[in-house]
């Protein structure tokens, strides 16, 4: 994966990263993954975080590949897609 610009690593924005989602098969479907998405966007808020940020596929490969996250759960979630590297999106969800 490239990587993001230096430039804001120097501005001084605090960006928090979003890595994994991991639900045991018998919870998935069933809103947790929004759940715990929406509760790290609040404490990166309160926190004094200007972004949060998820690195999911651009396509769907699998379960075991896709533990970013599928893209439409931050697209309906209030990320847009900040940048593209190989064969990831850089979505980004502002908080101020």
């Amino acid at each position: 994966m490239t990587a993001v610009p230096a430039g804001e690593h120097l501005s001084g924005i605090r960006v928090k990263s979003i890595f994994c989602f991991l639900i045991s098969p018998e919870y998935r479907k069933k809103g947790i993954t929004k759940l715990l998405l929406e509760r790290v966007c609040q404490d990166a808020s309160v926190d004094g975080y200007d972004f949060v940020e998820a690195y999911p596929l651009k396509e769907y490969v699998s379960e075991a590949v896709d533990f970013m996250g599928p893209a439409g759960l931050y697209l309906n979630n209030g990320f847009i897609i900040h940048c593209e590297a190989d064969n990831k999106l850089v979505m980004r969800k502002p908080l101020k």
